[in-house]
């Protein structure tokens, strides 16, 4: 039986942001930090490390993905190898380094993801944390998995993850007030790669922003999905769809480990004319 493009993707990806990672990982602390245009610090923030690593990335699905479209978060000029590339055949969507201003700061919580799209669906999709050497990945139907440095593995299920709620920088006070005063137990954002993915990964049982969430945090909504877990936009079931062709103003985003967490919090926030 032939290996079907979303198992080839995930076996090309890993082993990408496994190299990518290794080198993040021995450039932290060892590089400036630049800029760019973005709008917020999470956003603006960007290191030579980013770029080298989507090279790293890119060069080596170019040769074992032959004919996918490419969505890479950097301009870099090897995106030029996928200038042909057919969005019908597979788009795959690249984050070289999320989580690039805990980067700088000497964090641990930084990641390399990426994922592949088909017939406007996320169908399968990888997040490796350098710093522990922990990659997840997950294929639509199929699963979410853990996948350790000793070479073992293991099935991802949402549920036992800590109890905590993490919330992005610009999640509105009211919001949190009226969380808090549930009995969620807050904590800022890690990185999208932590959040989107915290139930799957056992980092927290949910975790909320108040927008509808991009492509790239959508990455780890999927391994969510994947795990049993629960991801809501706009108060709707979210069933992996590209975002882009979702309405732009939908939100806010919630995962959660199950559905009656995600539906929990959504009945506590307010809709989006009263942020």
């Amino acid at each position: 039986m032939s290996e079907s493009l979303e198992q080839h993707f995930v076996e090309a990806f890993a082993l990408a942001a496994t190299q990518a990672g290794a080198v993040a990982r021995r450039l932290q602390k060892k590089v400036p930090a630049e800029t760019k245009a973005g709008g917020t610090p999470e956003a603006e923030a960007v290191t030579a490390v980013d770029l080298a690593a989507q090279d790293v990335i890119l060069h080596l699905l170019h040769r074992q993905l032959p004919g996918v479209a490419m969505d890479a978060e950097e301009e870099t000029e090897t995106l030029a190898l996928f200038a042909d590339g057919d969005p019908a055949h597979g788009l795959v969507v690249v984050d070289p380094v999320d989580g690039t201003l805990n980067y700088i700061r000497g964090s641990s919580d930084y990641a390399v993801m990426g994922a592949l799209i088909r017939g406007g669906r996320y169908a399968a999709a990888v997040v490796h944390f350098p710093a522990s050497g922990s990659t997840y990945w997950a294929v639509r139907d199929q699963g979410c998995y853990e996948g350790r440095p000793d070479g073992s593995r293991c099935l991802c299920k949402g549920g036992g993850a800590e109890e905590l709620v993490f919330y992005t920088p610009d999640t509105p006070e009211s919001w949190k007030v009226r969380l808090a005063r549930a009995g969620a137990r807050l904590e800022l954002s890690r990185c999208s790669a932590v959040d989107s993915s915290a139930p799957a990964i056992g980092r927290a049982r949910a975790a909320l922003a108040p927008s509808r969430a991009g492509r790239r945090r959508s990455i780890g909504l999927f391994l969510t999905l994947e795990a049993g877990g629960a991801v809501r936009m706009g108060g709707r079931p979210w069933r992996g769809e590209d975002p882009v062709t979702l309405d732009p103003s939908l939100g806010p985003t919630v995962v959660a480990d199950t559905e009656e967490t995600a539906d929990f919090l959504v009945q506590l926030l307010p809709g989006s004319g009263d942020v």
